[in-house]
């Protein structure tokens, strides 16, 4: 149920801070460039955020693509 709705809002703050220039470069190879971009979820168990963060593959057309999220927090 929240598979849905988690896919949305990662892409939806990594697009937003992708777009304000807010990540931070990684490798780039043959596959193309890294990006690391942190989203921010609530918590469902109790008051407060958890922070990620999340892998992204920017392509030649300007588009990113989630590569891997991992936990920072």
């Amino acid at each position: 149920m929240d598979s849905k709705w988690l896919k949305q809002e990662f892409e939806r703050q990594a697009k937003e801070k992708y777009e304000s220039g807010n990540f931070k470069l990684g490798k780039l190879d043959d596959y193309g460039q890294r990006i690391s971009i942190e989203i921010e979820l609530p918590r469902k168990d109790r008051i407060g955020t958890v922070k990620f963060i999340s892998g992204w593959m920017v392509y030649p057309n300007g588009k990113i693509q989630l590569a891997t999220p991992y936990a920072r927090r």
